[in-house]
């Protein structure tokens, strides 16, 4: 009995609860993913709350069959009773033939349509009624004698399938008194009491068994309404966050602010609808808020801090995202602003800018469009910052360079020019005195040749750059070949690869080792010039060395241009410049970056 009901109860629950769902589905307005669930939870002042707030469970669903599982019971219990009291049909004992019909055709009629098993006013009528005409039935015929008592087992069940254990033992203690009460005054308090205890134990284990299973079918038609529920709105969510990754995926690779601050505006207008849209970008050093792309109105030139329009500055003070549906009062940003989304861009932990999103009616965004603002707003932010930080650092890297090639230029190609100067001095003076000006004019020309090879070499040097395909070893190489063209140096290279460094750094190296092959190629009238390199992935070690005339007291200064630059070049990536003087006469100088100070480098920033 327990499994058929129990089958039939899922099936019912489950139809039950598609029903609701759909029901459900209708009439709810349609909503935006991952926000309906903070429906019954105001939002906080001036924002649209972020995190999600704890949901109160749904109602439980109230199961109902479109078919009656109880029709075997009616069935067997109809048929033991007429099979019962098949030797006592006759004329004369019509209540039986009339009880036979009566319990007949009811069991007939609620097989066909079955009453559905709902726990309202309704449904708990007609099982009491239905309690009712049985009991009617049962006290014409015999009381507990009545071969009809067996169909107070169906109604009992239909009672406690439907309302519970306590709807069903309420029918059954009164159905017991009643039959009871008629049944001793019949047979006699021994036989009758007895008989009584007989049936109250049955229809009891029924009332309790039936109440069961009527308990069971709520808790699985709820856990399967939750998960009906979980699944809903997990579609919704994956909705949503697939939106957003298309957008993610659009999002500006360009490192260049303005092309960032175009795809910014671009994406918030095909994705917001709006009347006026507006993007500004925090400078510190003034505390000023500078107005960079707007749409829509002519902004005002900049804002300070403290005196942004309501909805900006509760966006600089909230991680939410600000939506005011009345601007009647407070004002916009925009003049003719009515209603607005306001959103702080934010990377690093600090302010960069603010969005407004706005329009000019009253209660024109809601929920979604505020969703959509804050799911942009954090890689805008990212993005914004990242081409500002790479506008600073392409300034320093221009300025860097700008001071290399001006200490390029004053170390030899000044001091040359400088002497052509003296030359054309020297000419004029021999013009002016009528000697003889030929061989001064030739000794010009050759320094001018020199001067003009000398650029050459030194824009060719400038250009000369480690890449991913020219590592190290060849460009150590190519360079000593050209140092020993064009000064008669006799050059050597030793240079063992394991493994690369980052291009940064390799670069930065090489910049070292190239300032000292160049002091060494001016300043040091070498003969013979080596330099050893050893590179892998966690550490490298240049060192250059010459059989000069060193670093004498005359020769070289500490602070020149040239040992200052490869000094800033060294700290830069956390690497140890040495200079000191060879043991076999000469320089040697020799830059090492080891593992930990590179680790410890790069983390800091």
């Amino acid at each position: 009995m327990l499994s058929v009901a129990s089958s039939v109860m899922g099936e019912d629950v489950e139809q039950r609860s598609r029903g609701t769902e759909a029901s459900q589905r209708d009439q709810m307005p349609l909503s935006w993913p991952l926000v309906e669930r903070r429906r019954l939870h105001a939002a906080p002042p001036g924002g649209v709350e972020r995190r999600a707030a704890a949901r109160t469970p749904p109602p439980a669903p109230i199961p109902s069959l479109a078919a009656a599982p109880l029709w075997p019971f009616r069935i067997a219990a109809v048929a033991g009773a007429i099979y019962q009291s098949r030797e006592h049909y006759s004329w004369d004992n019509w209540k039986l033939i009339a009880a036979s019909v009566i319990v007949g055709l009811y069991a007939i009629v609620t097989c066909i349509r079955p009453v559905p098993y709902r726990d309202d006013s309704k449904t708990r009528m007609r099982i009491i009624g239905e309690q009712a005409l049985h009991l009617i039935v049962v006290l014409a015929t015999g009381a507990w004698a009545s071969p009809f008592a067996l169909c107070l087992i169906p109604s009992g069940m239909l009672a406690g399938f439907a309302a519970g254990a306590f709807f069903s033992a309420e029918l059954t203690i009164a159905a017991i008194a009643a039959v009871t009460a008629k049944h001793v005054t019949e047979v006699g308090f021994r036989h009758g009491f007895r008989d009584g205890l007989v049936w109250a134990g049955l229809l009891g284990l029924v009332a309790f068994t039936s109440g069961l299973t009527h308990r069971a079918g709520l808790e699985a038609a709820r856990q399967q309404q939750l998960a009906l529920d979980r699944v809903s709105r997990l579609a919704e969510a994956n909705s949503l966050l697939f939106s957003l990754q298309r957008v993610a995926q659009t999002l500006p690779a360009s490192l260049d602010l303005d092309d960032v601050l175009d795809s910014t505006v671009q994406r918030m207008q095909a994705m917001v609808r709006h009347d006026a849209l507006s993007v500004f970008l925090v400078n510190a050093t003034d505390r000023a808020v500078e107005p960079i792309r707007a749409l829509g109105f002519t902004p005002p030139p900049s804002f300070q801090l403290d005196r942004l329009p309501e909805g900006l500055r509760a966006a600089m003070d909230s991680p939410r995202t600000v939506r005011i549906d009345d601007l009647s009062f407070r004002g916009g940003v925009s003049a003719s602003a009515r209603s607005g989304l306001y959103a702080a861009l934010r990377a690093r932990g600090a302010l960069v800018g603010l969005i407004a999103v706005e329009a000019d009616q009253p209660d024109n965004f809601g929920e979604q469009q505020a969703e959509i603002v804050h799911g942009l707003t954090e890689p805008f932010g990212i993005a914004i910052d990242n081409a500002r930080m790479f506008g600073r650092i392409r300034t320093l890297a221009a300025d860097e360079e700008r001071s290399r090639i001006a200490r390029d230029l004053h170390d030899h190609i000044g001091s040359s020019l400088a002497m052509i100067g003296f030359e054309i001095d020297r000419a004029r003076s021999i013009a002016a005195d009528g000697g003889e000006i030929v061989p001064v004019l030739e000794d010009l020309r050759t320094q001018v040749t020199a001067v003009v090879s000398d650029v050459r070499d030194t824009l060719f040097d400038l250009r000369t750059e480690v890449t991913d395909s020219y590592d190290l070893a060849s460009i150590v190489r190519d360079f000593l070949t050209r140092v020993q063209q064009r000064t008669g140096i006799i050059t050597d290279h030793e240079v063992h690869i394991t493994g690369r460094l980052p291009l940064m750094q390799e670069r930065e190296l090489w910049q070292i080792a190239r300032e000292a092959i160049t002091n060494v190629e001016r300043h040091s009238q070498a003969k013979h010039l080596t330099v050893t390199a050893n590179e892998t992935t966690t550490s490298a070690s240049i060192t250059v060395r010459d059989d000069g005339v060193g670093l004498g007291v005359h020769t070289s200064r500490a602070d020149s241009y040239g040992i200052i630059g490869m000094r800033e070049r060294a700290a830069r990536i956390g690497a140890e410049l040495s200079i000191r003087p060879s043991v076999r006469g000469g320089t040697e100088i020799q830059v090492h970056l080891r593992s930990d100070d590179r680790r410890q480098r790069w983390d800091s920033r």
